[in-house]
């Protein structure tokens, strides 16, 4: 399987106005964290750090189920999350459902935690999906939690597919960072 040009997904993000860069594990990834963003950091076409945006890092690892494809992970990082917690999950686990007629949108929700309600609400991601609705990379985004971070995955084929994508995933992430800073993870209460 061809390797995944990050490099050019790089450039082609750096032309909509995010700051990225390709990414290294022992300059990007703090020590402690580096055992649990292996997984979705570490795979054999690398992965983009940014210094703009609401995502943190987005690494691609290559599939092959049916024909080859690259799963992508856009990592948003927390120190709070945790994914042994099920408040996170019932707060942050998400995915889009929706129903076309003729490739248009007829209609579309989130189902899962509380962010599934931030998410229908927001307009801009709404008219995103919309737009980009008959693109796999669109389609298939789901919003899971792992140690440290808050994962929005996605299929892609190439950076061509995966760029116009990339508003709606940074759309959802700023929603996850709302959310997270509106509440409290990880703390311990005695009543």
């Amino acid at each position: 399987m061809p390797v995944f040009q990050i490099g050019a997904l790089a450039n082609a993000l750096e032309d909509q106005g995010f700051s990225c860069r390709i990414g290294s594990m022992e300059l990007d990834v703090h020590p402690m964290k580096r055992p649990y963003f292996e997984r979705w950091l570490s795979n054999r076409d690398g992965f983009l750090r940014f210094a703009s945006g609401n995502v943190d890092f987005l690494g691609v690892e290559d599939v092959m189920r049916m024909g080859p494809f690259y799963n992508v992970y856009c990592l948003v990082e927390n120190n709070s999350i945790v994914d042994t917690d099920d408040n996170a999950h019932k707060l942050l686990d998400a995915a889009p459902y929706f129903q076309l007629h003729n490739g248009k949108v007829t209609s579309m929700g989130w189902s899962g935690g509380v962010i599934a309600n931030m998410l229908d609400k927001d307009t801009a991601l709404s008219e995103e999906f919309a737009r980009y609705i008959m693109k796999e990379e669109v389609k298939r985004i789901t919003v899971k939690v792992a140690n440290y971070c808050c994962i929005i995955e996605t299929r892609a084929w190439e950076p061509d597919g995966l760029a116009p994508a990339f508003r709606a995933i940074d759309r959802i992430a700023y929603n996850i960072r709302r959310l997270v800073k509106s509440i409290h993870l990880g703390e311990y209460v005695d009543k």
